[in-house]
């Protein structure tokens, strides 16, 4: 069996450490690995390789694989993959699912409590070396998230981890996704189809996005769905930029009828430094890095190799990606 390991990124973090890569291989000498560092390695690599371990794979590099039978991604989003190509071809395709689940759950956390305890507008204060108590009143006055409601977009294992965190600080907990009569998750009060999302939005005190990017999700929080939501609220999303109208959003702001958002995904990454959104009011930006957090790669080379075992001897693989949801 020949398998290629191709996990290159101008990001260090998304990029498999060689010591990882190596040691998987040793792990394995029974198979046949081509360990790819270059884009002539990748290419050699492709077109023997019955197993891909990647993250990235277009239509054209798909023609040059004959033999291909599976891809893993690295990632948790697929929309770096030529998904329709390979299905069509009868790849099968799985992803690293669950492994940013709690990093990001984390993340989403410290966001919440940063906007409830006014930590964005202190540290402006701070930088001013300004004393800032007697300013903590009305709209700048601390709450609890004891007693709010949040709302999930996407009720994946970011969705779940966030659901049993939040509930246990004391939060109302509802979410939206696809089949709103799937499974019952622990935490989650109650949960909304996506005709039913305004409806949902209405009630959040703070709403989070973690849903994948699909065609129905795409561009799913334009100006009516701001407006929907309660004059006040936090917007947080670390699911992906193109389900958001930015210009609808920094309006949003601008108006008030959102009191803070967080953003760890954006239209151009890295953002230009000419972008207004470094500008827009009560926004704290994060550079795609909440998903980032140490051991990382000793899960996602875990997931790998149990799909391995799997995929050699003839059992389901876990988190295949079914091409027909886009994820």
């Amino acid at each position: 069996m020949q398998v290629l390991i191709s996990i290159q990124q101008r990001v260090p973090q998304w990029q498999i450490p060689e010591g990882m890569a190596r040691a998987l291989m040793a792990r394995r000498p029974d198979l046949q690995f081509t360990y790819a560092t270059t884009d002539e390695m990748r290419r050699e690599g492709l077109r023997t390789a019955e197993v891909a371990f990647t993250w990235i794979l277009s239509e054209h590099e798909l023609t040059e694989a004959p033999r291909l039978q599976w891809v893993h991604t690295s990632a948790v989003a697929v929309e770096t993959l030529c998904l329709t190509a390979l299905t069509a071809r009868g790849v099968r395709v799985s992803n690293t699912r669950g492994v940013q689940a709690v990093p990001i759950a984390e993340h989403v956390l410290a966001m919440l409590l940063a906007f409830s305890k006014q930590v964005p507008f202190l540290l402006e204060r701070q930088r001013e070396a300004r004393w800032a108590q007697a300013e903590c009143t009305g709209p700048r006055l601390p709450w609890l998230l004891q007693g709010r409601t949040l709302a999930l977009v996407g009720l994946g294992t970011i969705g779940e981890a966030l659901a049993a965190r939040a509930a246990a600080l004391g939060m109302r907990v509802i979410a939206q996704r696809r089949d709103p009569a799937g499974r019952v998750v622990d935490g989650v009060a109650e949960v909304f189809g996506p005709a039913d999302l305004h409806a949902m939005l209405s009630q959040a005190d703070a709403v989070v996005v973690a849903a994948p990017l699909t065609p129905a999700t795409a561009g799913m929080f334009d100006t009516a769905a701001f407006a929907a939501m309660k004059p006040g609220s936090v917007f947080i999303n670390v699911g992906r930029a193109r389900m958001v109208d930015t210009e609808a959003l920094m309006a949003a702001l601008e108006s008030g009828q959102l009191s803070g958002a967080s953003l760890d995904v954006f239209p151009e990454e890295p953002l230009p430094a000419a972008h207004p959104l470094w500008r827009c009011p009560n926004v704290v930006l994060t550079p795609h890095t909440s998903g980032f957090r140490q051991g990382h790669w000793d899960e996602v080379v875990a997931v790998f190799e149990e799909n391995l075992d799997r995929f050699l001897s003839g059992r389901p693989l876990r988190y295949e990606v079914q091409p027909a949801r886009g994820y």
